[in-house]
C-alpha cells in the first residue's frame, strides 16, 4: 500500500499538535486540515505545508484520497464529525473524551463496526513511557498486588480555548471529563473495570458553569482503592502538573512532573529498598498517531478502541452525577451524562 491519506479537523491547541507529527510520520501523507475559522486552517497550511485547507469537512469527506481522518474537535462536535467520516469510508481517531454522552459513544462505536472502519480514542497516556512502562511493572508484580493507587492532574487553566466551550459543562463536561479522563482511562486498562466512584468538587474559582476542581475515590474489584484529583484552579504562572503513585504489598511506585522521564520504585525487604529508572523516551504523540497508522496499513485491532473510550467516559460521568448527587455511585452505569448539569460552589 501506498501512503495513506490524512486530513485533521480542527486546527486549535492539540490540533497543531498532531499535525505537527502528522508530518514526520512515514507511510502517511497530510492532505488537507479543517477549521472552521478559514484563517486559522489557512495558517496551518502554510506553516506545515498542507496542499488543502477548508472551513467545511464536505470536500475531505468526499475525497477517495483522504484514508484517514483525525478529529481535534470540542468534545460535543465528535459524533457528527466521527459518523460522517465512517460513512464515508474513512478511518478516524478522535482526541478523548470519545463524546461526551454514553449514548453518542456508543452511536459512534456502532457506526464503525457497521462501516468496517477503524475507530480509536487518542487517550495518549498509554504511548506516555513513564506510564506504560510503570505499567509494565505493576502488572509483571513488582511491587507485588497493588492495594491503592493515587493520580493528579493539576493545571493553570489560561490557556485559551475555541470560544471557551471548557466553561460550558454541556459542551465539555468539566475538568473530570475533560482533564481526569487520562488517568481514569490509566486506571481502568491497568487494573480492570470499577465498581464504584465517590466524588466532590465544583466550580470553586473560575466564572464558568463547569466543574473546575474535582477529587474522587474509585473502588475496584480485589479491594483495590484509587484517588484521582483534577484541577482548573491553580495560580497562573503554576507549571502544568501531574503524578501517579501506586502502592502494592512489596513497595511503591512513583512518577510525576517533578522528575520526569524518570521512575522511583521503593521496595520492602532485600537488599536494595529504592530503585530510580531513568527513561529514553520518544514523543507520545508520534507514536499515538503511527500506532493508528500502523492498523489501518495492516488492518490490526487498534489499541484504544471505541469500547475503552466509553468506559472511562462512564467512569467519568459516573463521577459528574456523585458530586451532583452527593453520594457514591455504582458502575455499570444505567443513566447518561446530566440533562441539567449543576455547578456547585
Amino acid at each position: 500500500m501506498s501512503s495513506l491519506g490524512v486530513a485533521v479537523v480542527g486546527c486549535g491547541n492539540i490540533g497543531q499538535v498532531h499535525i505537527d507529527r502528522w508530518k514526520s510520520i512515514s507511510g502517511a501523507e497530510l492532505l488537507a486540515c479543517v477549521d472552521v475559522e478559514r484563517e486559522r486552517a489557512k495558517q496551518m497550511s502554510e506553516k506545515f505545508c498542507i496542499p488543502n485547507f477548508y472551513e467545511s469537512l464536505d470536500p475531505v469527506l468526499k475525497d477517495d484520497s483522504v484514508d484517514i481522518l483525525d478529529v481535534c474537535t470540542p468534545t460535543y462536535t465528535h459524533r457528527e464529525i466521527v459518523e460522517a467520516a465512517l460513512e464515508y469510508g474513512k478511518n478516524v481517531i478522535v482526541e478523548k473524551p470519545i463524546a461526551l454522552k454514553l449514548k453518542d459513544a456508543e452511536s459512534m462505536i456502532g457506526k464503525a463496526r457497521s462501516a468496517g472502519r477503524k475507530l480509536m480514542v487518542a487517550h495518549v497516556l498509554r504511548f506516555w513511557a513513564e506510564y506504560t512502562v510503570t505499567r509494565s511493572f505493576i502488572m509483571s508484580g513488582e511491587i507485588g498486588m497493588p492495594v491503592f493507587a493515587k493520580a493528579s492532574r493539576l493545571i493553570a487553566h489560561n490557556f485559551s480555548v475555541w470560544k471557551d466551550w471548557h466553561n460550558d459543562p454541556n459542551k465539555g463536561g468539566g475538568v473530570f471529563i475533560d482533564t481526569s479522563i487520562h488517568d481514569l482511562d490509566f486506571f481502568i486498562w491497568t487494573f480492570g473495570n470499577a465498581e464504584e466512584i465517590y466524588a466532590q468538587g465544583g466550580t470553586l474559582v473560575r466564572r464558568a458553569d463547569s466543574h473546575d476542581h474535582t477529587r474522587a475515590f474509585v473502588s475496584f474489584k480485589n479491594k483495590l482503592g484509587a484517588y484521582v484529583e483534577g484541577s482548573w484552579i491553580m495560580p497562573e504562572g503554576y507549571p502544568f502538573s501531574y503524578n501517579l503513585e501506586v502502592i502494592g504489598t512489596k513497595g511503591l511506585i512513583q512518577i510525576g512532573s517533578v522528575n520526569p522521564k524518570q521512575i522511583d520504585i521503593f521496595l520492602t525487604g532485600g537488599s536494595v529498598k529504592r530503585q530510580k529508572i531513568v527513561l529514553e523516551t520518544r514523543d507520545p504523540y508520534f507514536l499515538e498517531l503511527n500506532a493508528f497508522k500502523e492498523c489501518v496499513k495492516e488492518d490490526k485491532p487498534v489499541p484504544v478502541s471505541g469500547e475503552d473510550g466509553k468506559k472511562a467516559l462512564e467512569l467519568a460521568i459516573a463521577g459528574v452525577i456523585s458530586i451532583q448527587r452527593r453520594k457514591p455511585v455504582k458502575l455499570p452505569l444505567e443513566e447518561d451524562f446530566p440533562a441539567h448539569f449543576q455547578s456547585l460552589t
